[in-house]
């Protein structure tokens, strides 16, 4: 009965340490990612999975039972081996909690993992002309090519048989959705993309592109009256960011939910950059890199 007893406790051991090595490795260095649809074709196929690489921009920690129960909760990362880089492949919270609400405020969603490009990042100025992903000053291919022209080709038909622009559907209106702006997916931008010390100067352009990021840093609410902006009932005429973000796209851009439609997403937000495709029912596709470009 003692033998028994000692192989008992052994087996237990080895379980609890087997458990914690587990989560260990799933907080710090890699955890498995899964697309659903074709957003990201040809790069991801529907009903691929990979790894995600949490050691470049360095792992997430934070208080995960605060951010269940909605209290205030703080991100930090650990040190990573490097930084987000424009044309990176990220896995993401939505940047929303309820993806059919208006979205007044952002949020990170738990439940609500995204995987897209980072077709832009901190720093840089995003323009979208003629439904082809452009970036000032950088000559690299954003995206995937041929999928941008097949966008081209269907706008460019759909907008001949519907030419009134006041008639053009949801899926042709990019965020913010507004007259001021009148942003489209043919044509968008520019859009400089905020990093961390980075001032935007507050008119109403501005205003309607980086309200909800400037609430969400500052949890406070940012008003326009008088031709001007309020926080906290005091007026601001610019604004320093606090945080990056990214523009996350989806590489089959024809059909993709992505920042063209919601927005932004803070760095914060992102679990890491993808690493090797580990599932996918095409087998010559199996354990290998998902590509950066």
């Amino acid at each position: 009965m003692l033998g028994l007893s000692k192989f008992i406790m052994y087996m237990l051991m080895v379980a609890v340490i087997g458990v914690g090595l587990y989560w260990l490795i799933q907080i710090t260095t890699a955890c498995s990612f899964h697309t659903p649809s074709g957003s990201m074709s040809p790069t991801l196929l529907p009903d691929e999975s990979g790894l995600v690489n949490k050691w470049k921009m360095g792992a997430r920690i934070f208080n995960i039972f605060d951010a269940i129960k909605g209290k205030p909760y703080e991100i930090r990362r650990l040190p990573g081996y490097g930084q987000l880089e424009r044309g990176d492949i990220i896995v993401f919270n939505y940047p929303y909690l309820d993806s059919d609400r208006k979205r007044d405020s952002i949020a990170m969603n738990l439940a609500t993992y995204y995987c897209k490009r980072a077709v832009a990042v901190a720093g840089d100025t995003l323009e979208i002309r003629n439904c082809f992903y452009h970036v000032r000053g950088c000559r690299d291919t954003l995206g995937v090519a041929s999928e941008q022209e097949a966008l081209r080709l269907y706008v460019r038909e759909f907008t001949r048989e519907n030419p009134d622009p006041h008639t053009w559907p949801s899926w042709m209106r990019c965020c913010p959705r507004d007259s001021a702006v009148g942003w489209t997916v043919r044509d968008m931008g520019p859009f400089l993309i905020p990093g961390k010390g980075q001032s935007v100067e507050l008119d109403y352009k501005s205003w309607l592109l980086y309200r909800r990021y400037i609430e969400w840093e500052t949890k406070s609410k940012l008003k326009w009256q008088d031709s001007a902006a309020f926080i906290n009932d005091k007026p601001i005429k610019s604004y320093i960011f606090t945080e990056n973000y990214c523009f996350a796209a989806g590489d089959h851009v024809i059909d993709s939910k992505d920042s063209r439609y919601f927005g932004l997403v803070p760095e914060k937000f992102i679990v890491g950059t993808a690493g090797i495709r580990w599932k996918s029912h095409v087998l010559n596709r199996m354990f290998k890199a998902i590509n950066k470009h």
